[in-house]
Order: structure tokens, then C-alpha cells, then sequence
């Protein structure tokens, strides 16, 4: 799989990750680097345990990672997500509503990655 493809098959935008990372090359190493990170599995414990401010602070950190490498479909499903967590008193039920979305997003990105990244 080559890195457009990757783009293609997650519902990215290539054009703007390119823009913003300039090469091909950079552009596999950060999603290396994304592939390791733990936002995710931080806002899944977080939600599960009712703590909506650490998982706006995951879902925030999320959604700016995925929107800055050109990852749209997950950065807007976080996106989503953040707004119903933000302020001093996070909405935790809508935030395990809009979960699912993110989850579906993330799966797609991770499968992808597994055929991108050696």
C-alpha cells in the first residue's frame, strides 16, 4: 500500500497531509509514531470510567493528531466528540453515543497502518 493509498482507503486527505508534511517518507514515520500513541486507548478507559475530563483531554489530543496528518474522517468523528466533553461539566453519556464513530474511524486507520507499516 502506498501512502495515498492509505489516505484513500481511510477517508483522508493526501493533498493536505503532503502539503503540511512534504514528503512521503515524513509522512510514514508520524504515522508510525500515531500507530504508537495512546489517546485512544486513553479515551476508551477514560469514557468507561466516567471521567470525562481526561477523556476530552484523549478525544482533544486525538482529533488535533488526526486533523494535522490529514486523517478527516477520524479527526471530525474526535471532533464530535470533544465538543460534547468540553467544559467543566463533560456530557459522558453523549460521549459514549458519539464513541462508536470514533472506534469505526480508528479501526479503519489502524487496519490501514497494518498495511502501510512494516
Amino acid at each position: 500500500m502506498t501512502v495515498k493509498e492509505f489516505y484513500d482507503t481511510i477517508g483522508g486527505d493526501y493533498n493536505a497531509a503532503l502539503t503540511r508534511l512534504m514528503d512521503d517518507g515524513f509522512i510514514t514515520k508520524l504515522l508510525g509514531k500515531f500507530k504508537a500513541d495512546q489517546n485512544y486507548a486513553n479515551l476508551t478507559v477514560a469514557l468507561d470510567g466516567g471521567d470525562g475530563k481526561a477523556a476530552f483531554v484523549a478525544a482533544h489530543t486525538l482529533k488535533g493528531l488526526a486533523l494535522n496528518m490529514g486523517m478527516d474522517a477520524l479527526g471530525n468523528a474526535a471532533s464530535e466528540l470533544t465538543e460534547a466533553l468540553r467544559g467543566d461539566s463533560p456530557d459522558v453519556e453523549k460521549g459514549k453515543s458519539l464513541l462508536p464513530a470514533v472506534v469505526t474511524e480508528y479501526k479503519k486507520v489502524n487496519d490501514a497502518l497494518g498495511q502501510l507499516l512494516p
